[in-house]
């Protein structure tokens, strides 16, 4: 086999020509078009990266803001039911303070009218007791009772310390006060009589008061010394407003 070396210096001449229009009509154009297509892929990939993280960063927001929402409103709910029970315990507290206040004032009034009917109930007692006290003595000898009432007023005085009989005897002027006047000479036995349970008695005056119904007082401006129906009377209806009184506090 004969090699024609001309021919195939032509044909690698061919090829290198062909190898260098390729490379420079095709391969570097279809190269560029990759490359462009490659950087063009990579900014569309980073385009998609920097939106995926812008709404990543948005959804994170969103999230953010819709957690504040709600945490705002469950403050505002829970202040709303603090207000509320508060409003509800102040309305309840003045609601009971007002009824407190109420049966407090009720009780007072009632009180106030058990007071009123147990002293309207006590005067009608001591006027019924007068006036029964005041019949009575009607009945009895008139004599017989002022003497026995004067020497239970003696006997009274005759019971007082010595001091208490000395500043009686010198408490002047003492008056008698008797519930009906006394002729001349019941008066004379009176004063006897006082002088000698107390000595230095100066002259007392006579007066009468109908309110004592029966007995004797003697009225000095320092002392006082009640021996009558109606200081008997004023001592009962004491003790009894006192056991009134007692029995409302009880």
């Amino acid at each position: 086999m004969r090699i024609d070396w001309w021919t195939l210096a032509l044909q690698a001449i061919n090829v290198v020509i062909l190898v260098w229009l390729l490379a420079r009509f095709l391969f570097r154009p279809v190269m560029g078009a990759i490359a462009a297509r490659q950087t063009a892929t990579d900014q569309l990939l980073a385009d998609a990266e920097t939106a995926k993280t812008a709404a990543l960063k948005l959804e994170a927001d969103l999230k953010a803001q819709t957690d504040a929402f709600a945490a705002d409103g469950d403050a505002r709910r829970t202040a709303l039911l603090a207000s509320i029970e508060a409003e509800r315990s102040r309305l309840l507290d003045a609601a009971r303070t007002e009824t407190d206040a109420k049966a407090k004032l009720a009780l007072a009034s009632v009180e106030d009218a058990q007071k009123g009917m147990a002293t309207q109930l006590e005067e009608k007692a001591a006027v019924l007791a007068g006036q029964m006290a005041s019949a009575l003595l009607h009945r009895l000898p008139a004599g017989g009772t002022t003497d026995m009432m004067f020497a239970a007023l003696l006997e009274r005085i005759e019971r007082l310390p010595v001091e208490e009989r000395r500043a009686l005897a010198g408490d002047t002027p003492l008056a008698i006060v008797t519930p009906a006047a006394l002729d001349g000479e019941a008066q004379a036995r009176c004063v006897q009589k006082l002088a000698e349970a107390l000595p230095g008695l100066a002259a007392p005056n006579f007066t009468v008061d109908p309110a004592l119904i029966a007995g004797f007082e003697l009225h000095g401006p320092h002392m006082l010394v009640r021996n009558s129906w109606r200081a008997d009377l004023d001592t009962q209806l004491a003790a009894l407003k006192e056991d009134d009184h007692a029995g409302l506090r009880g």
